[in-house]
């Protein structure tokens, strides 16, 4: 996959203490796990979860622009949430 990064992403990953080199670990992890979902504006984009290389759980946000098919656009990142770091290890227990 190629990937870009949004013109506003970078603000989004320094409020969520998520470096940009940790996103790239996730988005080329062997172990990520790509998940559709869609906006609360009902648009779909992918979320891809997993773990760097430290074993730091995030989810990364993508999105597809209508100007460059074939890329995701990073948008944004955030460490797992507890609920998403449960769903997360039953994926991986069941690999």
């Amino acid at each position: 996959m190629q990937y870009e990064w949004w013109y506003g992403a970078r603000d989004h990953l320094r409020r969520a203490g998520v470096e940009p080199w940790e996103v790239m670990e996730v988005l080329y992890s062997p172990t990520r796990w790509p998940r559709p979902a869609r906006t609360p504006e009902n648009l779909p984009v992918l979320t891809v979860w997993g773990r760097t290389e430290e074993g730091r759980p995030i989810v990364v946000l993508l999105r597809q622009p209508p100007s460059a098919p074939g890329t995701w656009e990073v948008v944004m990142a955030a460490p797992m949430r507890p609920l998403q770091m449960r769903e997360y290890e039953a994926w991986e227990a069941q690999r």
